[in-house]
């Protein structure tokens, strides 16, 4: 019965999908920050692509503000689970959602003077 070895185990998800999560998150320890990642970008390039189809011009400092939050709230939901991301990760986003902010409030949208 050596052939059993190899097997595979499909994952126990009756304890929640917080072990299946963590167990990805060990085994590729990219693939959090990467969708961290897409988020923000997904909401970044979109959002910004649709006011330009209606406007004609984007507001890039208010969409990546506005990526930088929901990222930090999606962030913030991964650090409730044991090991999905450390707390490096999280400085980060928040860093990057302060300096998104930042930019935001200096920035001019095209009626200012």
């Amino acid at each position: 019965m050596e052939y059993l070895t190899y097997l595979y185990n499909q994952p126990n998800l009756s304890a929640g999908i917080d072990d299946a999560l963590v167990s990805t998150a060990q085994s590729v320890p990219i693939f959090p920050i990467m969708i961290l990642v897409f988020i923000f970008f997904t909401i970044l390039l979109g959002g910004s692509s649709a006011q330009k189809k209606r406007t004609g011009t984007p507001d890039i400092p208010m969409w990546a503000a506005m990526s930088g939050v929901s990222t930090t709230f999606v962030a913030l939901i991964m650090t409730i689970g044991d090991g999905i991301i450390d707390l490096t990760t999280l400085g980060i986003v928040i860093a990057i959602t302060l300096m998104c902010g930042v930019w935001f409030f200096l920035s001019k949208v095209r009626g200012e003077q």
